[in-house]
Formats: structure tokens, C-alpha cells, sequence
């Protein structure tokens, strides 16, 4: 297994922790505490070419997904400034690239040359909420007029809801129930009548991603913005790479939280013993837990990634499953321990410590969330023992 940086790309590395550090960071507790999207980040973002990301190179991109492991360790530098700013570039970014996969030469020069210009893709959102234990159904409907598609439905946690240009949904054509023959990606202006906010996300984590509910009532989309067919849309080359970028993305709130500690541990002394409580064989052992979990999820996660650059899509989904549930539980404890080290300053909404922590545990209920990721890790366990046995 060989993790080494494409050169070309290893910049964008360096360029995405001074950004966090820089830009993301400075805004990412007034964001979570306004509940608010972080426009700042993401116009420093969009001026530095990072919302060109996974643009093929004609357009000014860089083609990252063809370097999972670059796309990855990016978004994860990205997310120690800000979750939320790291996440929603991730949605964009992914979006993008599956819009551009499916579309028509015509359809791809358009969404391409509108990214180029800096227009954000954002708000793929969930169904209405169905239980986990059964495949769920769409129910945006689309029912061809003339040269239009009408449009209607709801979605949940639409990311960037009011905030990006274009809204990308999954619909179903009206009168077909199949989704490998009905099932359709439509391109959606912001600004199209029918389009409202049904709810709003006041959330206790991830709170700065603008994840609200939207209705859309009778939306006229031109035919040229319904993009890809069924078969192509289920294509198992798509969803999995979401699953990479999460785990990169929260395990790097995890990461921030350890920084953070370490740093306040050197630093802060308690009377009577007047040493840094760094000293502390409790603290030290703590840390050393933060640490071990960190670099288990790390190197899980660029595994994930080399198998889906070496191997495909299909082969890289139970890594990528495996490398979610460790970010998230390592992410997780990661911001639990830290405050625990910290104490009641951690709890101050001065410090980013608590964001860290709240954030965090958004991870373990994100899709796939962990108990499903370990559900999947066990059937295929299970299949490839099973198909072993038959020999």
C-alpha cells in the first residue's frame, strides 16, 4: 500500500492547513454560535480555487478525486479550522464531480463553466425519514411538461439551503416506480418559484451548515437540467466517496481537539503543585489514548482511500465503511477526553473546545452512521467466509 502524494497535489495540503488556520478558524465559533453559514471561509475558499477542486483541469480544476488520498488528507486540514466550512465544501465539491460524471457534453460544459465562475451545487438531501432496516424510496416526484419537469416534494438536510446557486436533488419520474428506470439527478436555480424553506436547522452539532428542509410545490425545471438515468445515477462509484469525506472531515474535529489539549496541558498549572498539568501521568495516559485512536483512524481512512484509487468504488466500500465508524468513534472520544482534561473551561463557549465535541458527535448518526457501518462490516465478513466455505 503505497500513501505517498501525488507532488502536484501535495500543495493543496500545505494551502488548506494555512487556510484553517488563517481564515476557517477565525470564523468557525462566531458561525456555530450564530448559527450561521460561514460565507467568509467559503468566499477565501472559492478566491483560493478550492471550490474548483474536482473541476477536470480544462476548467481551471485540479481533478482530485483521481487522488483520493490527496482529496481526503485536504478536507481533513480543511476541518481542524472549521467542521462546518470543511463539510459543506465536501458536498459541493462531491456533488460536482458526480453532476459532471452524468451529465451530457452540453450539460457538462454548462455546470462546469458556472463552478469555474464560483456558482455552488449544494442542498443533496435526504427523504422523508424512514427506518434504516428498509431501502428507502424517493419520493420527489418529476412530471414532464413540454420542454419542463415539474417538480414536487420535500427534502431533508439540504446542505447550504439558501445558500448555494443550484440545488441538485434526487426525483423520481412520475409513473415509474423502479429507481434503475425512473430515477433522475435535477439541477435546480436557487431562485425558481416554489422553492421554500419548510424548516429550518436549529441543531445541537453542525450547526453553521445551513441544513434546512425544503419544499419544493410545483418547480418548472427545464428539460436540459434533469441529468442522468437510473442505472447511471445507482452506480456504486458514487456515494461511497461521501462516506470518505465525512470520516476525513470529522476526524479532523477530533485532531483539532487533540491539538487544542496538548496545548492547554504545557500550559495550564494548578496549585499547589504550580507544574503544567501536562505532567500528570492521568492526563498523559489520556492524551496517549487521543493520540493511538487519531493515527488508527488516519491511516483506516487513507487505506480506504488507496483502495478506491487502486481498485474502484466497489471494491473501496467496506473500507470506507470501516474507515467512517473509527474517524467517528475516535472523533468522538477524542473531544469527550479533551474536555475531561480541560475541565470547566472546556465547557466556555470562548473556547472551541465544546464545538469540537458537539460536531464530533454528529458523526456517529451521519449516514452511514456507525451502527450501520458496522453492520456492513459484518455482512462482508460474513459473504466472503460464506463464499469461501463453498470450496
Amino acid at each position: 500500500m503505497d500513501l505517498s502524494l501525488n507532488p502536484k497535489n501535495e500543495t493543496l495540503i500545505d494551502k488548506a492547513r494555512e487556510l484553517a488556520r488563517n481564515v476557517l478558524a477565525v470564523h468557525a465559533d462566531q458561525c456555530d454560535q450564530e448559527q450561521r453559514f460561514p460565507r467568509e471561509s467559503f468566499d477565501a475558499l472559492t478566491r483560493e480555487g478550492f471550490t474548483r477542486l474536482t473541476l477536470p483541469e480544462s476548467y481551471g480544476g485540479q481533478a482530485l478525486w483521481s487522488d483520493p488520498v490527496c482529496y481526503a488528507m485536504v478536507f481533513h486540514e480543511l476541518s481542524k479550522g472549521c467542521t462546518n466550512t470543511a463539510m459543506t465544501l465536501h458536498m459541493h465539491s462531491s456533488i460536482l464531480y458526480f453532476l459532471l460524471t452524468l451529465s451530457d457534453e452540453e450539460q457538462k460544459h454548462r455546470f462546469a463553466e458556472a463552478a469555474e465562475n464560483g456558482a455552488i451545487f449544494g442542498s443533496h438531501a435526504g427523504e422523508a425519514a424512514s427506518s434504516p432496516q428498509w431501502n428507502r424510496t424517493i419520493t420527489t416526484r418529476a412530471r414532464k411538461e413540454g420542454d419542463v419537469y415539474v417538480i414536487n416534494g420535500q427534502k431533508y438536510f439540504c446542505s447550504m439551503a439558501g445558500e448555494a446557486d443550484y440545488y441538485v436533488l434526487w426525483c423520481l419520474l412520475e409513473g415509474v416506480e423502479e429507481l434503475k428506470n425512473g430515477l433522475r439527478w435535477a439541477v435546480l436555480d436557487k431562485n425558481l418559484a416554489g422553492i421554500t424553506i419548510a424548516s429550518r436547522w436549529d441543531a445541537f452539532a453542525m450547526r453553521g451548515t445551513a441544513s434546512h428542509s425544503l419544499a419544493y410545490e410545483d418547480v418548472r425545471v427545464p428539460a436540459r437540467n434533469i441529468v442522468g438515468t437510473g442505472e447511471g445515477i445507482l452506480q456504486p462509484d458514487f456515494v461511497p466517496r461521501f462516506g470518505l469525506g465525512y470520516s476525513a472531515v470529522y476526524l479532523g474535529a477530533g485532531a483539532a481537539a487533540l491539538d487544542w489539549i496538548v496545548d492547554y496541558a504545557l500550559k495550564r498549572k494548578l496549585l499547589p503543585d504550580n507544574v503544567p498539568i501536562a505532567s500528570y501521568p492521568a492526563i498523559q495516559r489520556q492524551i496517549g489514548e487521543m493520540k493511538i485512536a487519531y493515527e488508527t483512524a488516519l491511516i483506516m481512512i487513507q487505506k480506504a482511500a488507496w483502495v478506491l484509487e487502486t481498485q474502484g468504488a466497489a471494491k473501496a466500500i467496506p473500507f470506507i465503511n470501516e474507515a467512517k465508524y473509527t474517524a467517528s468513534e475516535a472523533a468522538a472520544s477524542m473531544t469527550e477526553k479533551a474536555l475531561k482534561i480541560a475541565g470547566g473551561p472546556g465547557l466556555l463557549n470562548d473556547k472551541p473546545l465544546q464545538r469540537f465535541h458537539r460536531d464530533a458527535r454528529a458523526a456517529l448518526v451521519m449516514p452511514p452512521s456507525t451502527e450501520k457501518c458496522l453492520q456492513m462490516a459484518s455482512n462482508f465478513v460474513l459473504s466472503q467466509n460464506e463464499a469461501a466455505s463453498i470450496f
